[in-house]
């Protein structure tokens, strides 16, 4: 499993490393939402500095985009970050941003700290929306 998933009191770090396919990205997916902590998140971050192989389809792209819309209702206090410098994944995640399924906060850093600083800096200036069950 070329991913890993760490647990923190507010939030997940997903960790991906080595070739990295579409079931991979869907399956660790379906592990956060699936989860019971899941309805507590208030962060993701994705990491993909150690990726050495990312498999890329717009179409899975826009699959997974529109996986997001179910759990984001649910759970609408989530912001997402994404750690990465490559391209070709930047790209794909731009792509992902564009398909507009979400209207969650989302950005890109090179760097954990980025990431981090603007997670804290988005909980202290959006309020917490109602859930929509």
């Amino acid at each position: 499993m070329p991913f890993e998933l760490i647990w923190e009191p507010r939030g997940v770090c997903r960790r991906y490393f080595g070739a990295v396919t579409v079931a991979e990205r869907q399956r660790s997916f379906d592990l956060i939402c699936g989860d019971p902590r899941f309805d507590a998140l208030r962060y993701t971050i994705t990491d993909y500095r150690e990726v050495v192989d990312y498999e890329i389809s717009e179409e899975a792209t826009a699959e997974i985009a529109a996986l997001h819309v179910g759990p984001l209702l649910t759970n609408p206090n989530i912001v997402m970050a994404a750690v990465v410098t490559d391209k070709r994944i930047i790209a794909a995640i731009r792509h992902f941003m564009s398909l507009d399924f979400t209207p969650q906060p989302y950005e890109i850093f090179a760097d954990e700290a980025a990431a981090r600083a603007w997670i804290a800096q988005m909980h202290a200036t959006v309020p917490t929306r109602p859930r929509n069950t």
